[in-house]
């Protein structure tokens, strides 16, 4: 009776454990950007291109995953990429988004994912996961560049929606534009 009793009573224990047990949170982090020429820089392009870019980091995989899209792009697609950099200032691709349709114009999107990265000691990117986090803080823009402006067409601060939101230390360079 007293063994029935035990077994019975750490049977219970287990299962209340197994249904309040802490469950891993995913690290996944999602950010945005709104493309406009204005935000090129050193120069601000006067042009009618627009767009919207959705980044989403998963440390826990080391994957980056893309989906950018562009309106009124007036002349041929040559590359597109992640750059580090706080805004208004001109900063190196640490990630490619190395797009297939080159030469596109019009509306189009662009999406993928990679778990590649360009290292830039110069600026504290050794790792995917240092890049990560200069993404997560706001300090990282996408780029897309034109045949007609190939510095870059449209250009957006990759921010995400508030300080709490960067799951790696918290920190947020920048608020989004409200959408």
């Amino acid at each position: 009776m007293r063994r029935t009793f035990l077994y019975g009573l750490m049977t219970a224990l287990l299962v209340a454990g197994a249904t309040t047990a802490p469950r891993a949170q995913s690290r996944t982090q999602t950010l945005v950007a709104v493309l406009s020429g204005g935000s090129e820089a050193p120069t601000v392009i006067n042009t009618g291109a627009h767009g919207k870019a959705i980044i989403t980091i998963d440390p826990d995989s080391g994957e980056v995953t893309w989906a950018i899209d562009v309106f009124n792009f007036p002349t041929g697609l040559t590359a597109s990429h992640i750059h580090v950099g706080a805004a208004g200032t001109a900063g190196p691709v640490i990630i490619d988004f190395a797009p297939t349709n080159l030469g596109v114009s019009g509306p189009f999107r662009l999406s993928g994912s990679t778990r590649a990265f360009i290292a830039r000691p110069a600026q504290g990117i050794r790792s995917m996961e240092e890049a990560m986090v200069a993404i997560a803080a706001g300090n990282a823009y996408v780029n897309v560049h034109s045949q007609t402006n190939p510095g870059g067409e449209i250009r957006g601060q990759l921010c995400p929606a508030k300080a709490g939101d960067n799951q790696f230390n918290g920190i947020a360079t920048c608020t989004p534009i409200p959408q």
